[in-house]
């Protein structure tokens, strides 16, 4: 039995709650690409919602994720 590693990568989210669609859309277009497997949304930040984090099941996704959907 192996255990599954997970790894957390915080994103910046412009908008708050409104904006964590576009995030959600950039995710699954990899998920959908094969690029990356699934994701999980995790817990803000802060109460202001500037960034929210996201859990990876490894580092790679996390990386690959981190350098296609990061915000402007």
């Amino acid at each position: 039995m192996s255990a599954q590693v997970e790894c957390q990568s915080m994103f910046a989210v412009s908008g708050g709650i409104f904006g964590v669609g576009s995030l959600a859309t950039r995710l699954n277009a990899l998920v959908a690409s094969g690029q990356i497997g699934e994701w999980h949304i995790g817990h803000w930040k802060d109460w202001r919602h500037t960034a929210i984090r996201i859990n990876f099941a490894n580092v790679a996704d996390a990386a690959l994720a981190e350098a296609t959907c990061a915000e402007p």
